[in-house]
C-alpha cells in the first residue's frame, strides 16, 4: 500500500488538525476530510488533500452521508475523533465494505465504556476506587415525592453528571454544594442527559487537576500508552484541558490497563482519575475516544493515530511510531482565550494570560498551519448565508427544512446514544 487514504470524521474538531498533521507526517495518507461546513477546519488545513461535507452527527442523515462517501472515496481506514461519530460508526459497522478498516472495540466494550455505572462496577472487580454513589438513594427520593427535609441523608458536595456519554465533555455536568439548589441541578442535568439517567456522586475533596491515562490496545495487546496531569481546565471544575503536562505512574497505568482488559477494550480509551487528599486515585470514567488535549501526546511523540492506522492496515512499520519523550508541557491557547472571552467578568485575565505565556511551555497551535487553526468554530460559520458551491469536487449540500428532516430516517437509537 502505497499512501493509505483515511477518510477523517469531526473535521470541525481542532483535535482532527492534530490527527491530520500527525498521520500525514508518519504516514504519507491521504486524508479525506469530512466536516459540516466547506469552511471547517480540516477544510482549510494543508495537511488534507480531499474536503468533503456530511451533516453534523447528530443529524438524521449523517450515518448513510457517511456509508455513501465511503461508497464515493473509498477510503481504507476510517477514523471518528469524537464520541458520537465513533458510536455511529459503531452502529453501522455491519453496513461497512470488507475491504475498509476501523479500529473500534466491539459494541459491547463500547456500551461499557459509555456507561459510567457499568464502568464503576467494573473497576471495583480490579480493585480501583470510585466516587461514593448515591444514585439509587436520590432515585427513592424522587419516587417518593422529593422530601425536602430527606436530604440530609445526602453527603455534600455532590457531584452530578449524565450516566450515559454523552460526547459534550464536561458541559453537561453539575456540582452542588447544599441541599438548597439540589433538585434544580438534577433536573438541569438530567434534561442534557440520554435518558434522563443522572450519576448523583460525591465530589472528590482533592486537588483541582485531573490525571489521564491514555492506552491502545490490538488484538489484546498494549500497543501505546500515555498519561498526562490536566493542571488548568475549562471549565475550571474540570473540563477541557488548558495546561497539561506528561506525567508518569506506574500505579495508575496498571490500574488503567486492568480495567480496560476486564472490558476486552480493543483501540483508544483514555482513563480519567481525580486524587483524593491522600493521594489516592479515583476512577472517574472511560473515555472511548481521542481526548481534546491530544496534541499533547502527539507532539511528543505518542503517535496514537499513526500507530492505530498502521496496525489496522498492517503497514510495514513497527510501533509506536514516533520517538516518546517522557517530560513535556502545554497550553491550549485559543481554548483559554475563547472561555476568558465568555466568561469575563468571572475570570482573570492575568491568570488566563500568565496560563498562556509560560516561558518555555509549547502551544497546542501548529504556527506552520495557521489558516486553519484560526477558522472559527463551525457554530459561527452555520450563521453565515449558506453558499451552495463545490469543495474540491465535492458539492455542499443545501440544509434541509425542519419539515424535509421530519421526513428522513429516523436517527438510530440505543444506550451509546
Amino acid at each position: 500500500m502505497n499512501r493509505p487514504r483515511i477518510l477523517l470524521l469531526d473535521g470541525d474538531a481542532f483535535i482532527s488538525l492534530s490527527i491530520a498533521r500527525e498521520v500525514s507526517e508518519d504516514l504519507g495518507a491521504t486524508i479525506i476530510a469530512v466536516g459540516t461546513t466547506r469552511f471547517s477546519r480540516t477544510h482549510r488545513s494543508k495537511h488534507c488533500d480531499v474536503d468533503v461535507v456530511a451533516p453534523p452527527v447528530d443529524d438524521p442523515r449523517y450515518t448513510d452521508t457517511i456509508l455513501d462517501l465511503i461508497e464515493t472515496h473509498r477510503p481504507d481506514f476510517v477514523l471518528p475523533v469524537g464520541y458520537q461519530s465513533a458510536a455511529k460508526l459503531e452502529l453501522a459497522r455491519a453496513d461497512l465494505p470488507a475491504s475498509v478498516s476501523t479500529c473500534l472495540p466491539s459494541l459491547e466494550s463500547f456500551r461499557t465504556a459509555a456507561d459510567k455505572m457499568a464502568t464503576s462496577q467494573c473497576a471495583a472487580a480490579v480493585g480501583l476506587d470510585t466516587p461514593s454513589d448515591y444514585t439509587p438513594l436520590v432515585q427513592e427520593l424522587d419516587e417518593a415525592g422529593r422530601p425536602v427535609d430527606r436530604l440530609s441523608e445526602l453527603d455534600f458536595p455532590l457531584f452530578l453528571k449524565p450516566r450515559w456519554e454523552t460526547g459534550g465533555g464536561h458541559t453537561a455536568t453539575s456540582s452542588v454544594e447544599n441541599p438548597t439548589r439540589f433538585w434544580e441541578t438534577h433536573d438541569r442535568v438530567a434534561k442534557g442527559a440520554p435518558g434522563g439517567d443522572v450519576l448523583v456522586q460525591e465530589k472528590i475533596d482533592g486537588s483541582r487537576a485531573t490525571y489521564g491515562c491514555g492506552l491502545l490496545f490490538f488484538d489484546d495487546k498494549l500497543d501505546l500508552l500515555f498519561s498526562h496531569e490536566e493542571r488548568r481546565s475549562v471549565p475550571r471544575r474540570g473540563g477541557s484541558g488548558t495546561h497539561l503536562r506528561i506525567v508518569r505512574d506506574p500505579h495508575l497505568e496498571a490500574k488503567s490497563i486492568e480495567l480496560l482488559r476486564e472490558i476486552d477494550w480493543h483501540g483508544l480509551a483514555l482513563v480519567e482519575f481525580k486524587k483524593r487528599t491522600d493521594g489516592s486515585y479515583v476512577l472517574m470514567e472511560i473515555n472511548p475516544k481521542f481526548w481534546a488535549s491530544y496534541a499533547l501526546a502527539s507532539t511528543h511523540g505518542y503517535r496514537f493515530a499513526s500507530t492505530m492506522v498502521a496496525r489496522s492496515l498492517g503497514l510495514e512499520t513497527e510501533p509506536p511510531i514516533g520517538s516518546p519523550v517522557p517530560v513535556g508541557e502545554m497550553v491550549f491557547p485559543l481554548r483559554e482565550l475563547h472561555f476568558y472571552a465568555q466568561h469575563y467578568r468571572e475570570e482573570s485575565l492575568r491568570e488566563c494570560l500568565a496560563t498562556i505565556l509560560q516561558p518555555g511551555v509549547s502551544w497546542s497551535v501548529d504556527r506552520t498551519d495557521l489558516l486553519a487553526w484560526l477558522t472559527p468554530p463551525a457554530s459561527v460559520i452555520q450563521k453565515l448565508p449558506t453558499v451552495d458551491e463545490p469543495s474540491n469536487g465535492e458539492t455542499v449540500p443545501k440544509p434541509l427544512s425542519d419539515d424535509l428532516v421530519d421526513e428522513t430516517n429516523e436517527v438510530e437509537t440505543g444506550d451509546t446514544s
